[in-house]
């Protein structure tokens, strides 16, 4: 009896009270609100310096790539609100395509019809047609870091060969239309890799859903554009070509033509989705006299079936101009800076999602992240610039009073490298 009133005294000695566990739970709390917000610290602290030695990394891997294919060579920024991340694409130049021109006075501009491919003395577009480099790899920014190119004043417009004046890259509505003569247009824009917001189910912009060829109308808006930072194959030096330029990258979609099984081997040869080589099959798509396989060689047919393919109306590729200086940034921060609620949850970006169902692209801002109280849309436009620039209380200058939360990287002319410019 005495032994086991003694084995009970010790068990309830060892045992713990309710204060004691309040005071344990107490500390293991204080010490987690002092843990956590340090550890997410440098969990972003480093997702920073990742994203920043990518932007460093991405031009002097493109001058490689030109000095060791010799051939122009660039880095392609890429947006897709799938993945949710921006992607740094080598590339390299294997031709050029020659478009009708969509200057209001051009063959494909003001009519509302197809476009011209039969050009005679008709003004046109060359452009230049890059593809993924065998070379060098892929970069991705963190998620949540974002990436703009500086649009020089003028930038937006492109000068067929009449020299008239066409508004083909970025010419949605928050850019002046495809109108040339909007004022916005000889504005400065800090441009975002549009290249995520198109119906991926459509061949071309504006075509049908299940992936048909179909007449090219210049009339409609640019489907996916971007930018780029190009280099000269002959010195390795930053390009000094600033016209606009495609990049080819497949749509993620199955509906494809032609379709059916088996294919023929023609028929196979026009399928960018079975494509074992995108710098094979962009040659052959450029330079075959004869696309359609009708026997006729060089008719306004092949020069049809081409824009349809590798064009700026199909979805398979992307028109980016070249620029030399380029911003880095927290999404959240601009969403915040702007005095947004934060940024739209399916594309992690100011941007709304495009509706798949709808074969006509709209590429537009989500204002309902400003509540009620949304800016005009020329507002925020000019503020994401203002922003990008370091006026972050848009009083249109720089001084004391601003704290510039984006990163500015020049590209130095002739090394490549990437100089940060400080505000």
């Amino acid at each position: 009896m005495r032994y086991f009133n003694e084995s009970i005294s010790r068990s309830a000695r060892g045992g713990y009270t309710v204060v004691e566990l309040l005071v344990v739970v107490v500390i293991a709390v204080l010490l987690l609100t002092i843990a956590v917000p340090a550890f997410q610290a440098t969990i972003y602290s480093s997702n920073r310096t990742l994203a920043v030695n990518a932007i460093q990394a991405c031009s002097i891997m493109g001058r490689d790539v030109a000095i060791n294919t010799g051939k122009d060579g660039a880095v392609v920024f890429v947006y897709d609100p799938e993945v949710q991340r921006v992607s740094i694409i080598p590339a390299i130049r294997v031709g050029t395509i020659r478009e009708a021109s969509t200057a209001p006075s051009g063959p494909g501009g003001g009519g509302g019809g197809p476009a011209a491919s039969g050009f005679g003395d008709q003004p046109y577009f060359d452009r230049d047609v890059f593809v993924p480099a065998p070379i060098g790899e892929v970069l991705t920014l963190p998620e949540g870091w974002m990436v703009n190119g500086y649009a020089a004043p003028g930038m937006l417009l492109d000068y067929d060969s009449a020299g008239d004046e066409a508004a083909v890259w970025y010419n949605s509505e928050k850019y002046g239309d495809t109108n040339p003569n909007r004022d916005i247009k000889d504005d400065p824009h800090w441009v975002f890799p549009e290249t995520g917001f198109f119906p991926r189910d459509a061949q071309i912009n504006g075509g049908s859903l299940n992936g048909n060829f179909s007449n090219v109308n210049a009339n409609i808006k640019t489907a996916r554009q971007t930018f780029m930072i190009r280099f000269d194959a002959r010195t390795g030096a930053v390009s000094r070509d600033t016209s606009s330029a495609l990049f080819v990258d497949p749509r993620n979609s199955r509906q494809r033509q032609p379709s059916g099984n088996p294919l023929s081997p023609y028929e196979q040869t026009l399928r960018i989705d079975l494509a074992e080589d995108l710098e094979v099959w962009a040659s052959r798509v450029l330079s075959s006299p004869d696309l359609t396989n009708d026997r006729v060689t060089y008719g306004n047919d092949d020069a049809e079936l081409r824009e349809q393919l590798i064009g700026t109306a199909s979805n398979d590729t992307i028109l980016v101009k070249p620029v030399s200086r380029v911003a880095l940034y927290d999404i959240s921060k601009l969403a915040l800076g702007l005095g947004a609620r934060g940024v739209n949850r399916d594309t992690n970006s100011l941007y709304l999602p495009h509706d798949q169902s709808q074969r006509d692209v709209d590429i537009d801002l989500d204002t309902s992240l400003w509540g009620g109280s949304a800016p005009p849309l020329a507002t925020i436009m000019t503020q994401i610039s203002q922003w990008i620039d370091g006026d972050t209380d848009f009083n249109d200058r720089i001084d004391f009073d601003d704290e510039p939360d984006s990163r500015i990287f020049l590209v130095q002319s002739y090394t490549g490298e990437m100089q940060e410019v400080f505000r």
